[in-house]
């Protein structure tokens, strides 16, 4: 049967009214390590990394946020201040927010394998996932790791928005879970880019992945 009066095209499919809004936003760029210095573990903004924090902010001045939370860790912790200082609200850390536990090649040697295009990093990238690291936690592991916070979080806050800084290792896996992908490193993160994605009881739904306009526009950068 038809009433006779024009309808509109739906902007949305779901009532998200009890979803949580999440912002996954990458840190900062850190500031570069020497492979097996004890430093390596936990290295703070570059200055670089510094501006871009604050770049973020001033894009989101106005954007109403109910909680930032970070991982434990310097680079994390030094993007979120500013979101949070400008709200009058506390970061609050999580551990288990942290990038994947590298096992041997932690303290700056996946960096060092990495810019040296190392033949055993080459050929590891090939799995598309965090498994095959000599004593590293495992793609598993640090999916349900960061999952499980992440979800958490997005249950105390529905119907709110809430600021979550980590890294990009978190995010590409996180949202790989959410959407039940078998890869986890599948897609770009750039420092201080924002995931945007709602979080309810009819589970996750992206709205957008590593929008960087505060810094350059992705599609026409080279």
């Amino acid at each position: 049967m038809t009433s006779g009066k024009p309808v509109p095209q739906p902007t949305e499919l779901i009532d998200h009214s009890a979803a949580c809004e999440v912002l996954l936003i990458r840190h900062g760029r850190s500031a570069d390590v020497v492979p097996g210095d004890a430093g390596a573990s936990d290295p703070p903004l570059h200055t670089e990394g510094e501006q871009q924090a604050l770049l973020l902010d001033e894009r989101l001045r106005d954007k109403k946020i109910h909680a930032v939370y970070s991982s434990h860790l310097k680079r994390a912790r030094q993007t979120a201040a500013p979101l949070a200082s400008r709200r009058g609200l506390t970061t609050a850390e999580f551990e288990d927010l942290e990038e994947v536990r590298l096992g041997d090649w932690a303290l700056g040697e996946f960096r060092r394998r990495v810019a040296e295009r190392d033949p055993e990093w080459m050929e590891w990238t090939k799995r598309r996932t965090w498994d095959g690291i000599p004593g590293a936690e495992g793609d598993r592991v640090f999916r349900d790791r960061v999952s499980n916070v992440i979800n958490d979080l997005a249950a105390r806050h529905r119907g709110e928005t809430i600021a979550v800084v980590v890294h990009g290792g978190v995010i590409g896996t996180f949202l790989a879970h959410a959407l039940d992908m078998p890869f986890s490193l599948w897609m770009t993160c750039e420092n201080t880019s924002v995931s945007k994605v709602r979080i309810g009881p009819d589970g996750t739904h992206v709205v957008t992945v590593n929008d960087t306009h505060h810094l350059f526009d992705p599609v026409l950068r080279a």
